[in-house]
């Protein structure tokens, strides 16, 4: 299922359609600055989030903001007027909510300080102790200490009203026994307590009466607020309540330090063109889209080699462990996402001099698109100079499916199933995949995927049937080894 929407005429967006998965998960929305990151989350929000639109979005002419799902739509347009929603005669189910880091956050709507100093005038006894979920997640996010906020209060709704508060309001009372307001907290402390005190109340929702309709929640650019140690834990968190509650998340961001907790097929790259459309690049890996090209202690690398997946860097770094090619030197290899996008990241890091001085840049791509690699460069005659090489196998999923399904290779076969699937014979998986898959799986991954899971089952990851293919592969395909590996030394010895 997907929430689908369509703007046009916002914030110098002339007109863009974007899907959002509402599977249960992290998700993230990055790209450059003015690329439309903010802005597509705003836009989003209006969906379930009745927001001031002037002061959003302005009065921008013939502006329209369009959802649907599954039949069930929902709009806002500006008529020169008043901004208008309409909506269909099918309801639209969903539910969230959304919150950013700066002035027109959710959190902001008792700031203004006439209300601040008002805030001042409560004690403890226009209060209670706030709930655990909130005091616990608020101290293990910002500190790893789960009583740090031990002495948090709520203002009482009775309390509240009677000095006309539209929202929960929280105080931290200090060990001197002074009572510090919510919006005279650090700007993380203000944060946090927002998404947590939102997070609490849909949690409760979903958990006393699930009916099964989508949930999504929007964060606006949140590590502004966040220690890069918090803001990890946040995310941590998140993925956990994400699964608990059945929720899709979604942030707006350029933070590595968040990309790096997000898978690549969830994470969404909006590249504005010179034209004012807009690209969307999907999956897309941490590297490509932050090109974080140097090392995390800032010295930087000898060598960067950029590959097209996670899979294809774990089959690299066994075969320079293997070959003793990574001794003495510090290499950072880089998945990227398709094997164009890695070519086309390999440029921009040579042709923007993006690399510390002295560091070498290698290009090892799936052994599949090997033959489709010279028509690309010679249609695009500006990577003609990016000397690249080749995996000895196509793809560690179509390699698995050819000598596993398509034609059994019996030496093969007989390492994983006496090594690796010790639970469940490796043959009833096949048999089992064979029976019920009904997808075009030529390039191989319905098959990985019904070993991953097996694998997963005992406690297992990929990485143990990478350990088995790599070792196998260096016995029978020695030939192509040789080669990647004489590629990759003579890169570090240019």
């Amino acid at each position: 299922m997907e929430l689908v929407m369509k703007i046009k005429n916002i914030k110098g967006i002339n007109e863009f359609d974007f899907s959002f998965p509402l599977d249960k998960g992290i998700y993230a929305i990055t790209g450059e600055n003015g690329s439309g990151k903010s802005t597509l989350i705003s836009c989003a929000s209006t969906v379930f989030y009745s927001m001031p639109m002037y002061e959003h979005f302005g009065r921008p002419k013939d502006a329209v903001i369009e959802f649907d799902i599954n039949g069930a739509t929902r709009s806002w347009h500006y008529d020169g007027k008043k901004w208008e929603q309409e909506n269909s005669d099918k309801k639209m189910k969903i539910n969230g909510f959304y919150e950013e880091s700066i002035i027109f956050g959710n959190r902001f709507k008792d700031t203004k300080m006439s209300v601040i100093n008002l805030l001042d005038s409560f004690t403890e006894k226009d209060t209670y102790p706030a709930r655990e979920f909130v005091v616990n997640n608020l101290g293990l996010i910002l500190h790893n200490n789960v009583n740090y906020y031990k002495e948090l209060f709520v203002v009482k709704k009775s309390a509240a009203e009677q000095k006309g508060l539209s929202r929960a309001t929280y105080f931290y009372k200090t060990a001197k026994g002074e009572f510090v307001s919510q919006p005279r907290m650090s700007t993380g402390e203000n944060l946090l307590l927002s998404i947590l005190n939102s997070l609490e109340i849909l949690r409760k929702k979903r958990l006393e009466h699930n009916d099964g309709r989508p949930c999504i929640v929007f964060l606006d650019e949140i590590e502004l607020a966040l220690h890069s140690s918090a803001l990890r834990r946040l995310i941590l968190f998140l993925k956990e309540v994400a699964d608990e509650i059945n929720l899709s998340i979604f942030f707006s961001t350029h933070s590595l330090e968040l990309l790096r907790e997000i898978k690549a097929q969830n994470i969404y790259y909006l590249t504005k063109m010179f034209d004012g459309s807009i690209v969307v690049t999907n999956p897309c890996y941490p590297a490509y889209a932050t090109r974080n090209l140097y090392g995390d202690d800032g010295y930087g690398n000898d060598m960067v080699v950029l590959v097209e997946d996670d899979l294809a860097k774990l089959i690299i770094e066994k075969i320079m462990v293997s070959k003793n090619i990574a001794r003495s030197i510090r290499i950072k290899i880089l998945p990227t996402g398709g094997w164009t996008n890695t070519i086309t990241m390999a440029y921009d890091v040579t042709s923007s001099n993006l690399l510390h001085r002295g560091t070498k840049l290698a290009v090892v791509l799936d052994r599949d698109i090997k033959g489709s690699v010279p028509e690309f460069i010679s249609n695009h005659k500006q990577y003609s100079g990016i000397k690249i090489d080749f995996l000895p196998i196509a793809s560690l999923e179509k390699y698995l499916k050819s000598h596993l399904v398509d034609k059994v290779d019996n030496q093969l076969f007989v390492m994983l199933d006496t090594y690796l699937f010790q639970k469940r014979p490796l043959n009833e998986i096949i048999r089992e995949y064979v029976r019920t898959n009904t997808k075009d799986d030529s390039d191989g991954k319905a098959f990985y995927g019904f070993l991953l899971n097996e694998i997963k089952s005992m406690r297992k990851d990929r990485e143990d049937i990478v350990d088995i293919v790599v070792r196998y592969i260096l016995e029978n395909e020695e030939e192509k080894i040789n080669e990647l590996s004489s590629y990759l030394v003579k890169k570090i010895d240019e």
